[in-house]
């Protein structure tokens, strides 16, 4: 008797935590909406010292010459998409789960019907992504990345051997937890991973418009050119 009163009362919890956040009519958790993304400049800032390989250290090092691509107004990449202070939002089909970015206007849009990488995929900003449900658990594998972005404003190196999986799971209705893990062997000498929290923006928020060439003064007035100071241009 107490085995089905305790067996009882499990299954009520679990009722209870399934009905935590939307499903989809097939089941799945309802990822669709508005969502704000927290600021993550820099990746490693809870786990220290970064596991870098002899070439990720340098890398790392020539940061403070450097300038952040992203003045120049290229993509930001994969994962910096993702650790931008802008909200993105999800649209959710059967096949396909798209994030629709505010941060340069831009988006992914991520086959889930079990597709695999490609071989030899052609290096790009954002790259080639493939997503699965692993669980209740939105899992994006991303390769095919070029070295032209940093993976956080803190400027963190990547190569193109980088791969980076992202895991989204909604923790209630208003929360996605976030999962990232960087695996990139040319940098880094193990994997290693970073956790955030999303949270749904308010009825009646929106995404708005970003032009990133509208008055671009870290690149028309020389902030970005490494050692000047600000040198004003004509207009």
């Amino acid at each position: 008797m107490r085995t089905r009163f305790l067996l009882g009362c499990l299954a009520a919890v679990l009722a209870v935590h399934a009905a935590d956040f939307p499903r989809t009519a097939v089941g799945k958790p309802d990822l669709s909406g508005f969502w704000n993304i927290p600021y993550t400049p820099n990746m490693a800032k809870e786990l220290g010292d970064l596991p870098y390989t002899p070439a990720g250290k340098a890398a790392f090092d020539k940061v403070g010459s450097a300038y952040d691509p992203t003045g120049f107004c290229l993509y930001p990449g994969v994962p910096r998409i993702v650790n931008s202070p802008f909200p993105m939002e999800i649209v959710q089909t059967p096949d396909r789960v798209a994030f629709l970015y505010e941060y340069m206007t831009t988006f992914r849009s991520i086959n889930t019907e079990g597709r695999a990488h490609s071989k030899n995929p052609e290096p790009t900003f954002f790259g080639e992504s493939v997503g699965r449900w692993d669980g209740d658990a939105f899992v994006v594998d991303t390769i095919g990345l070029n070295d032209r972005t940093w993976l956080d404003t803190a400027g963190h190196q990547h190569s193109e051997a980088l791969h980076v999986i992202e895991r989204y799971q909604m923790a209630d209705a208003n929360h996605i937890q976030l999962d990232i893990t960087v695996d990139d062997p040319k940098m880094y000498t193990k994997p290693w991973n970073n956790h955030r929290v999303l949270e749904r923006l308010k009825p009646g928020e929106h995404l708005l418009e970003y032009s990133c060439d509208e008055n671009n003064l870290d690149r028309d007035r020389g902030h970005l050119r490494p050692g000047s100071s600000i040198v004003p241009t004509a207009p």
